[in-house]
């Protein structure tokens, strides 16, 4: 775990200036820093897995009704027309 310093000037410099600095970097600020950068990595990767997550329950549903609406579509569509010929058939 990085000390509590260098995270905070990690945390300043931000992961773009972190990955750029550290071949510039030797021995244990260059350890700390590849280890706070592989921690963000795996906030950022657990992050996206939860948006994609999201994302697709958000699909699956907007799926269901699409289908929900296709199948009311045609039960209104298949009254319409048996009103139709209930009401030429009293003709």
């Amino acid at each position: 775990m990085p000390s509590a310093e260098l995270v905070r000037q990690f945390e300043e410099q931000g992961t773009e200036t972190v990955r750029a600095r550290l071949l510039e970097w030797n021995g244990e600020v260059k350890r700390e820093a590849i280890l706070w950068l592989a921690q963000r990595d795996e906030e950022l990767r657990l992050r996206n897995d939860a948006s994609q997550s999201s994302q697709m329950r958000v699909a699956l549903s907007a799926n269901r009704a699409a289908w929900i609406a296709a199948i009311a579509a045609t039960i209104a569509a298949i009254a319409a027309i048996a009103t139709m010929w209930v009401e030429l058939a009293k003709k």
